[in-house]
């Protein structure tokens, strides 16, 4: 998963199909039709997230105590798969806002679990 942390406003802007901006509008992008590449304008440092611990931090959320860490980085600024374009050379896309799809359906299914546990505890004599 990758983000952009916009140095104007300290905004962190999600990448998907539309192009998506930070609160200021200075920074913004999208990902191109592959889903991996991705355009951005502004004074952003690009972040990236491992997606499979990200998912399985998501999976492993505690009910209580310290969260499930999981390996994010400062993508460099020369790379292949992150193009900085100038404000006046983007242009801006609005596309299917589904592209996170699988990502919603597994907030979904934590939430399901998280609701699950909370009855377990409120009703743990019972078990």
């Amino acid at each position: 998963m990758k983000l952009l942390f916009c140095t104007t406003c300290e905004d962190i802007v999600t990448l998907g199909k539309s192009t998506n901006t930070c609160r200021c509008g200075a920074t913004g992008g999208h990902y191109k039709e592959d889903g991996v590449n991705a355009i951005y304008y502004g004074p952003a440092i690009p972040i990236g997230f491992k997606n499979s611990e990200f998912v399985d931090a998501i999976r492993k959320q505690p009910e209580y105590g310290n969260g499930v860490e999981f390996t994010a980085f400062v993508i460099p600024k020369v790379c292949p798969s992150m193009v900085h374009k100038d404000y006046l050379d983007y242009v801006p896309v609005n596309g299917d806002r589904d592209y996170y799809e699988f990502y919603d359906g597994m907030m979904d299914e934590a939430e399901v679990q998280s609701r699950q546990k909370k009855l377990k505890n409120v009703f743990k004599d019972e078990e």
